[in-house]
């Protein structure tokens, strides 16, 4: 066979491998549908509990790749913290070994019925269920379809000087291997193909053992790859936790390097079969650095702190409150969705003072997180109407679906006055990539209607949780205020331009701000209104 014949058969063989695998991965997650992300979110309280988690979730897709990235997408939308996606990682680094162990048995051309029975459930099938399954069946019969194309494609390289001596070299020199196993697996992005490559030289006797666990070493740092492309753009805990998953197989393979020759051996005595010791190394390693690393999760999460450092920006998203069952019992459901409102409203404060601290500090974290809460609290705007919308539809007293149209109004106005933070953060963000500064004066004026307009807001949601008629007639009294600020303060602004002590190009973004303050105000004013006084 040539040279040419043989890289075809292996780069087909892994093409093949790499298609059986993706439609098995895609059925599987296809049959489990939304249920394997909601496992992911809500069983992970314990970085114990994530390591069984992780392992059954990447077991089932078949991808730790897939795993990762699902993690990075869930800290992303602040649906899950480091620690719990850590122990996450973990398992799922148990999880993606059990790839290698289907590989590694030897079932003959049996993947020929495979791919018939899975290609005529995919295609004929009316029921998805039934769909689903047959793309799995599907999926693993290409995949030992791969396995076999390249198994029989790599078989003449035995006789092959040059390619036994570099596998040798791996032997001999192991870092090489563990470079090798790197490079392949990032540029492919599959830990699992690399692994099934490794076995398919097993099977043909053209590797040894020694060998194949440094490239195997190797494969599990290039798989971080993936993770860590996914988490450009993300979030710092995002971020913080593509690199645990860096970190963690750097330091397994730092720790199992200097003993490559010892493990090797360790290894040979769990089957005398070389592909079956492959997988059986894989799983070895990343079963024995999991046990390692879960009593030190708390240090490798400082590590990667101490190496991505910085404040992390806190989205409070998801429901707390709201549930479904109470809503046959409306006097409790209304309190759920009252307890829900103000904690939207508490997360609008929060984008209020960020975007003051924005404008006035000039730091970009302070926009993203203006810009990452006002997510959360349009999600929380729609959830908590529909919520109040279903209550209307039950029987209430006079004064229940009073408490319901308090609520409804309420929270109108608490997603306006987000709008409006949101507003001056991307008017903050402008000044910053424009390079545009207040003076001083400007910056006294805009400090003086930022108090008082935060602390009409803030006392307007006391007044909506506790109604205090007395609090109510301050915030009231507090609107008054800001209007007659307003007007004094582009009074004063004019005139500073008329002097030319302000610059011409920054007055529009000033006047804009306390326009902005004025009409959070004005949303202040009216939910103390409606709360005490009413319609």
């Amino acid at each position: 066979m040539s040279i040419l014949s043989i890289i075809f058969s292996v780069v087909g063989g892994l093409a093949l491998f790499l298609y059986g695998l993706y439609l098995l991965s895609k059925g599987l997650q296809k049959a489990a549908g939304d249920k394997l992300r909601i496992v992911l979110e809500k069983l992970t309280n314990r970085p114990i509990k994530g390591v069984f988690v992780g392992f059954a979730v990447t077991a089932i897709i078949q991808s730790s790749s897939i795993t990762t990235v699902t993690l990075i997408g869930l800290i992303n939308s602040g649906l899950m913290s480091l620690e719990q996606a850590v122990g996450i990682i973990l398992g799922a680094e148990i999880g993606t070994t059990v790839t290698a162990q289907i590989v590694s048995f030897k079932i003959g051309i049996m993947f020929f019925p495979l791919i018939a029975l899975g290609f005529f459930l995919f295609f004929f099938c009316k029921k998805e269920r039934c769909k689903y399954i047959g793309q799995i069946i599907l999926g693993f019969g290409i995949l030992f379809l791969g396995m076999h194309t390249m198994s029989s494609g790599l078989k003449p390289l035995r006789d092959n000087a040059f390619f036994v001596n570099m596998l040798t070299n791996f032997s001999e020199i192991p870092i090489l291997g563990v470079i090798a196993g790197a490079v392949f697996t990032g540029i492919i992005q599959s830990s699992s193909a690399t692994t099934g490559l490794v076995i398919a030289m097993g099977m043909e006797k053209i590797i040894n053992l020694n060998s194949a666990i440094s490239i195997i070493l190797g494969a599990n740092i290039g798989t971080c790859v993936t993770a860590l492309i996914a988490s450009i753009g993300s979030s710092l805990s995002a971020k913080r936790s593509a690199m645990s998953h860096f970190m963690f197989n750097i330091i397994g393979v730092l720790l199992f390097f200097p003993f490559i020759k010892q493990f090797a051996w360790i290894v040979s005595l769990t089957s005398p079969d070389l592909p079956r010791q492959i997988a059986n190394a894989h799983t070895m390693f990343n079963t024995t650095m999991t046990i390692i690393m879960l009593p030190a999760v708390g240090l490798l999460i400082a590590l990667v702190k101490k190496i991505l450092p910085g404040e992390d920006i806190i989205v409070n998203k998801g429901i707390m409150y709201l549930d479904e069952r109470l809503l046959n019992a409306p006097y409790i459901a209304i309190e759920q969705a009252k307890k829900e409102a103000i904690r939207m409203a508490n997360i609008v404060e929060k984008m209020l003072q960020d975007s003051e601290k924005a404008l006035f500090t000039r730091e970009k974290r302070f926009i993203l997180s203006v810009l990452k809460n006002e997510e959360s609290v349009d999600e929380l705007d729609n959830a908590i109407e529909s919520y109040l919308t279903k209550i209307s539809g039950k029987s209430l007293s006079k004064k229940q679906s009073r408490e319901v149209a308090i609520l409804v109004h309420s929270i109108s106005d608490i997603e306006r006055v987000a709008d409006h933070a949101n507003n001056i953060a991307e008017l903050a963000d402008y000044m910053i990539k424009e390079k545009l500064y207040f003076s001083r004066i400007a910056v006294e004026e805009l400090r003086k209607i930022f108090d008082t307009t935060k602390e009409s807001y803030i006392k307007s949601i006391q007044v909506l949780d506790k109604k205090d008629e007395k609090l109510g007639q301050v915030v009231l009294d507090l609107e008054v205020t800001v209007d007659h600020m307003q007007r004094e303060l582009e009074k004063n602004h004019y005139q500073r331009l008329k002097k030319g002590t302000c610059k011409p190009e920054v007055g529009p973004i000033y006047v804009d701000i306390i326009r902005n303050l004025e009409r959070i105000s004005d949303h202040a004013h009216n939910i103390a209104y409606v709360t005490i006084i009413g319609f």
